[in-house]
C-alpha cells in the first residue's frame, strides 16, 4: 500500500492518515512497525487487535478487541473516507466498525478468490463496502455477481505491483553481504503461513517444508509466518532449524528486501500471496504448497504442490530445473494489473461523490459516484 499511501499524502484534495494494527505491533515484527514509522506518510493511530495468545478463540477475541479500537479510532479523526485493502481480520474489524458509524469504506482487492478463512473474510468487507477497487476482470466479475452495483465497482490493478514498477531495489551484493548469501549458487526465498481450517496441522506442514529443503540443502531465505492460529507453533519449528547452513532465518524483510530478492532469487517456495501477485512480474517460479491459494487467479509462474515432502521436491525439481516450465515462464505476464493502480485509486478518492446514497447502497441508484476519467493513465 505505500505506492498508494504516497499519492494520497500528495494530493492536496486529501488527507492521510494511517491506523496501525495487526502484527505491526507484535515484538517479532518490530522492524515491521519500524518501517510504518520510517515512511512518515501521516500521523498514525495504534489500534491493538492481538490478545498474545494463539487459536481460533484469541483470533475470534481479537475481532472484538479491534472493532472497539477501530471504532474509537474512528470516532476521534472522524474521517470522511475509510481505506482498507485486502482479507485481514484487523480489516473486518474496522469495516464494521465504519459502517455502523455510516463512514464510507472503500475496499481494495475484494472479489479475490483464496482459500481459509481470509475468503469469508474478504467477502464480508465487500458486503460493508461502499465502494470497490479490484485487482482483476475476474475480482470485478465476482463482485458484480455477489449483487454489488456496477456504480460501485472499479478495476485499478494490484497496489504492489506500483512498488515493484517505481522501486530502486538493492543490489545483489548488497543483499549477499547483509544475508549471508551466495548468488552465483541458488538461492530460495521461503514463507509458509498456517491456514486457520488447518491449524492443527501447521507444525507438520512446516516441517515437511523443512524437511524437503534439508535434504537440498539450498541457501534459503525463510520469514516468519503470521499470526493467525498455528503461526506461533510454525515460527517454532522453524526456529528448530535455526542451526543448518543453508538456512537463514529473517522475521520480517520489509518491501524493500523482500522484493529486491524476489528480484534476485531463483525460486519462491510456501504459500504466500507474493507468489501469485508479484512473482509473475519477475518471472520468478513460485512453488505455491496447499490450499491456502486455492481459486485464486495466477500466472504461469505458478507450481501448485500438496504439502508431503515429495510433493515438494517435485515442485522444486520443476522450478530449478524443467526446461519446458522454464520456456513457458519467459513470456510470463501479470495478470493483475500494470503497476499504475495507485493514480486511479486517487482520482477515485480524490472524485468520489460523499452523498447519502453513497452508504445506503441497498436503495437502488443510477448515481454516478465518481468522475469519468478516474482510468487514465
Amino acid at each position: 500500500m505505500r505506492p498508494i499511501y504516497r499519492k494520497v499524502a500528495a494530493e492536496p484534495e486529501l488527507d492521510l492518515q494511517l491506523m496501525v494494527t495487526g502484527l505491526h505491533l507484535l515484538p517479532e515484527f518490530r522492524d515491521s512497525l519500524a518501517e510504518v514509522r520510517s515512511d512518515s506518510f501521516a500521523p498514525s493511530h495504534v489500534v491493538s487487535m492481538l490478545l498474545g495468545e494463539e487459536g481460533g478463540r484469541a483470533m475470534a477475541q481479537g475481532l472484538g478487541l479491534g472493532t472497539y479500537g477501530a471504532a474509537a479510532c474512528i470516532e476521534s479523526v472522524a474521517p470522511d473516507i475509510v481505506l482498507l485493502q485486502g482479507d485481514r481480520g484487523d480489516m473486518l474489524a474496522t469495516a464494521i466498525a465504519a459502517s455502523h458509524m455510516n463512514v464510507p469504506i472503500v475496499h481494495m482487492s475484494g472479489g479475490d478468490q483464496t482459500g481459509t478463512i481470509d475468503q469469508p473474510i474478504r467477502n464480508a468487507i465487500s458486503q460493508f463496502a461502499h465502494v470497490h477497487l479490484t485487482t482483476c476482470a475476474q475480482s470485478t466479475e465476482r463482485l458484480l455477481s455477489m449483487g454489488e452495483g456496477q456504480a460501485r465497482v472499479f478495476q485499478v490493478g494490484e497496489p504492489n505491483l506500483d512498488v515493484i514498477r517505481t522501486m530502486g531495489f538493492e543490489p545483489p551484493e548488497v543483499l549477499a553481504t547483509a544475508l549471508d548469501l551466495d548468488f552465483s549458487r541458488p538461492v530460495l526465498l521461503a514463507t509458509l503461513h498456517p491456514v486457520t481450517t488447518e491449524f492443527n496441522d501447521a507444525p507438520g506442514q512446516m516441517r515437511n517444508v523443512l524437511d524437503a529443503l534439508d535434504s537440498l540443502a539450498i541457501q534459503t531465505v525463510f520469514t516468519y509466518p503470521n499470526a493467525d492460529a498455528g503461526g506461533r507453533e510454525m515460527m517454532a519449528v522453524l526456529e528448530s532449524f535455526r542451526d543448518r547452513p543453508w538456512l537463514r532465518i529473517v522475521p520480517s524483510l520489509g518491501s524493500l528486501r523482500y522484493l529486491s530478492l524476489m528480484r534476485t532469487v531463483s525460486a519462491l517456495v510456501g504459500n504466500s500471496s507474493s507468489g501469485l501477485l508479484e512473482a509473475p512480474s519477475f518471472r520468478l517460479p513460485a512453488v505455491n504448497i496447499g490450499t491456502r491459494q486455492h481459486g485464486r487467479l495466477r500466472a504461469s509462474n505458478v507450481i501448485d504442490v500438496g504439502y508431503g515432502v515429495q510433493d515438494i521436491l517435485r515442485g522444486l525439481e520443476v522450478a530449478l530445473g524443467g526446461a519446458g516450465f522454464r520456456k513457458e515462464l519467459a513470456t510470463c505476464s501479470n495478470p493483475y494489473g500494470d503497476g499504475h493502480a495507485a493514480e486511479r485509486t486517487v482520482r477515485i478518492l480524490a472524485s468520489l461523490e460523499l452523498s447519502p446514497l453513497l452508504v445506503a447502497k441497498w436503495l437502488p441508484s443510477s448515481e454516478q459516484f465518481v468522475a469519468a476519467g478516474w482510468d487514465e493513465v
